[in-house]
């Protein structure tokens, strides 16, 4: 099932003509749009089938006629809050498409017959879709416009698909009382308070990196660590969310970021069995478009706490394609992690791994991230997709070498009866 909260491309007014609905249907590829009035709330459907139908009953075929004395006043529709397996189930019944109602009438999503899968720019994730690569440069850039767009070239000569950053508002996230000179804080917390406080990017600065990405061809992408960092985020215009996975139990934050409609790659690090399916059902109720991250949230993490096997276990319950968020040295689980069908990797990014901060020591540096996506992209075309057995143009040359054929032992007469002792292998 797809879910759709861009909904543009499938609704017209009550107000817009025949002519401009069929525009639209051509448009959407989709056969089908709905009709709504000013309020957004749905009237009908209008499909091909309408549209030939009413043509039949016409004597004088007028285009500019309005959409909504065509369309179909019963069309089904469910409320989004509708369990995702009803609404599945619904679509088995349905040719087309499931408009999806709030309490008030008004069409919110689209859903959809079909395989998941998620878009986020130009690049579209899904079982058979490239792995989508994520530089993570978080504060990485030690509070360095510069630098940020330093890191923002390597990822793109790299071959990332997207430089990710991180926005925090410090007083909403920890009180504006609470600062790094605060005596009453641990040691611990100070020298965290004032990591944050040095390394981190101006808000203006922060859109003038995304900017830059968006010059250099690579996805920006950021990770909200508060509802004001959210909101600030959404009037820029991010294609998608990263939720950190410090942030999967705050269902305060997962519900803001739902209700953007954007795509949210979500890292499941700290949480329990538990927790990660209560997050999966929350978001699947707000009919969020998301996928999971397996991830371990130690710095560095070790081998023995990677457990890659809990991939499957993520992609059964979220139903979904899946991804991996590594923090352990080094890039060769993240390689396992695709042949096990991880379609979205993050791996953090740095020019010097001896700089102040917690990420630089598990971080990549440009050469073995580059190194790693095209390991990535090598596997992917070695893991191919399950078909027929085929025999491969070398194959083929081969087999005309070193295969076997059969040969006659001796002289066989036209008419003679070959038995096995007339040949030889």
């Amino acid at each position: 099932m797809k879910i759709y909260r861009e909904l543009s491309p499938f609704l017209v007014v009550d107000g817009d003509s025949i002519r401009e609905a069929l525009a639209k249907i051509e448009q959407n590829k989709h056969k089908i749009v709905y009709v709504v009035d000013e309020r957004s709330s749905l009237l009908g459907s209008f499909a091909d089938g309408d549209f030939r139908r009413w043509c039949l009953e016409q004597q004088d075929i007028d285009l500019a006629s309005p959409v909504v004395q065509v369309c179909n006043r019963n069309c089904i529709s469910m409320l989004i809050d509708s369990r995702s397996k009803d609404i599945e189930l619904e679509l088995e019944h349905v040719n087309s498409s499931i408009p999806l109602l709030d309490d008030f009438g008004h069409v919110v999503a689209l859903a959809e017959k079909g395989s998941s899968f998620v878009t986020i720019g130009e690049h579209r994730i899904s079982g058979e879709d490239a792995t989508f690569v994520i530089a993570e440069i978080g504060n990485n850039h030690q509070g360095s416009l510069e630098q940020a767009k330093a890191l923002v070239d390597l990822a793109v000569e790299a071959g990332a698909d997207c430089a990710k950053f991180q926005m925090r508002t410090m007083s909403e996230l920890y009180g504006s009382a609470v600062t790094s000179a605060n005596p009453e804080q641990d040691l611990g917390s100070q020298y965290a308070l004032d990591l944050l406080e040095r390394f981190q990017l101006r808000d203006d600065e922060l859109f003038e990196v995304f900017d830059y990405c968006n010059e250099r061809g690579i996805v920006a992408m950021c990770t909200p660590w508060d509802c004001e960092s959210l909101e600030k985020l959404e009037k820029y215009g991010m294609p998608a969310y990263k939720i950190a996975s410090a942030d999967l139990t705050n269902f305060t934050l997962l519900n803001a970021a739902a209700e953007t409609g954007k795509p949210l790659l979500c890292s499941t690090g700290m949480s329990s069995e538990d927790e990660i399916r209560e997050a999966a059902e929350f978001l699947e109720r707000h009919k969020a478009q998301f996928i999971f991250l397996h991830c371990n949230s130690t710095y560095p993490t070790p081998y023995k706490d990677v457990n890659l096997g809990y991939l499957e276990n993520l992609r059964e319950i979220t139903r979904s394609v899946v991804g991996y968020s590594g923090h352990e040295r080094g890039f060769s689980v993240a390689l396992a992690a695709v042949s096990l069908g991880a379609k979205v990797i993050e791996k953090h990014l740095t020019t010097d791994r001896s700089l102040e901060g917690n990420d630089h020591t598990v971080s990549l540096l440009p050469d073995e991230f580059a190194q790693m996506v095209r390991e990535v992209r090598v596997l992917e075309e070695a893991l191919g997709a399950p078909r027929a057995r085929a025999i491969s143009q070398g194959e083929m040359a081969n087999r005309e070498v070193l295969a076997k054929s059969l040969f006659a032992k001796n002289a066989i007469n036209s008419g003679q009866l070959i038995t096995e002792s007339d040949i030889v292998v």
